[in-house]
């Protein structure tokens, strides 16, 4: 039998187009179907940022709208999944709760922990805030973090802090921002200048 005469059957067309028909729907049945996306973590690895921003700023503000915090980075990587965007070379200004006097901190590298408004400083760490007579007070370590909510700075990394009346190191520490006091916990060492008075 020639395929001519097998198609010539009635059963065998219908057949034949039921199955077309099947495949039919099925195709577009898949067309339709929503397809699980690929996460984008997947596709670029585990290690690196969902976006990045070029020259970032971040503001946040105290309840009566006054600023508490301005941190600036030439780039700025978020991580999403994790609630967490790093930064280089982050700068960060903290204003004094009542006077509005900034404090200005500079690392070379920083994490910003968003579900915790906490920062992590690291490399060169530098922390300037002014005195009277316009004089400069520094406070100078290896890693610092900074906790927004508490308006705390604290450290367990060897400090130096530089006033106008000498040098100081220690073994760890922790700053009360809005209070403008200063905890060293061990290992503290000073050189103070003495004030000489002239004799003629």
């Amino acid at each position: 039998m020639t395929l001519k005469n097998l198609l010539a059957h009635a059963w065998t067309r219908a057949l034949a187009l039921l199955l077309c028909a099947v495949v039919l729907v099925s195709m577009l049945w898949q067309s339709d179907e929503a397809r699980e996306p690929t996460e984008a973590r997947d596709l670029r690895g585990p290690s690196e940022p969902d976006g990045f921003v070029v020259n970032g700023r971040y503001l946040s503000f105290d309840e009566a709208g006054n600023r508490e915090t301005l941190i600036e980075s030439p780039r700025i990587e978020q991580f999403e999944s994790r609630h967490l965007a790093t930064m280089i070379a982050p700068k960060a200004t903290l204003f004094d709760a009542d006077s509005g006097t900034p404090w200005t901190l500079t690392a070379n590298r920083g994490e910003f922990m968003e579900t915790r408004d906490i920062i992590k400083l690291e490399g060169q760490v530098v922390i300037t805030r002014p005195l009277s007579g316009g004089k400069m007070a520094t406070l100078e370590s290896e890693q610092l973090t900074l906790d927004n909510d508490n308006r705390t700075a604290y450290t367990d990394s060897l400090v130096t802090l530089t006033d106008s009346h000498g040098v100081t190191q220690a073994k760890g520490m922790k700053a009360w921002i809005d209070d403008r006091t200063l905890e060293l916990k061990s290992q503290v060492e000073g050189r103070y200048e003495t004030v000489k008075s002239s004799q003629q």
